[in-house]
């Protein structure tokens, strides 16, 4: 977040008194983040916890916190879901011009 004043900010890394509404929004910002990770734990992503291991340590990333190794499982899992969905849309405005297209040329 950057705060209006310029400042940078102190080592709680937030904005002074009175700037973006006080502490109550980081607050409950912090709890909502926590309740978030917190249910990634209850949560079984498609892709194995393994799978995301081996790739993290390959590329030199080590955590030993499985909420973020899950956190990286949904979003890849997201990433994933939406080149499907996108490559379906494709697939099918391109089936739906070449129906088009045959259909004008016996016409």
């Amino acid at each position: 977040m950057m705060s209006s004043g310029g400042g940078a900010g102190g080592p709680g890394g937030g904005m002074g008194p009175g700037v973006g509404g006080g502490g109550d929004g980081r607050h409950d910002d912090e709890a909502a983040l926590t309740e978030f990770l917190s249910t990634l734990m209850d949560y079984t992503p498609t892709i194995p916890d393994e799978l995301v291991e081996h790739y993290l340590g390959r590329s030199g990333f080590q955590c030993p916190d499985l909420r973020l190794t899950r956190l990286v499982a949904v979003a890849t899992q997201k990433f994933l879901s939406d080149i499907a969905s996108d490559s379906l849309h494709l697939l099918k405005s391109q089936e739906s011009r070449e129906l088009f297209r045959r259909r004008c040329l016996k016409a």
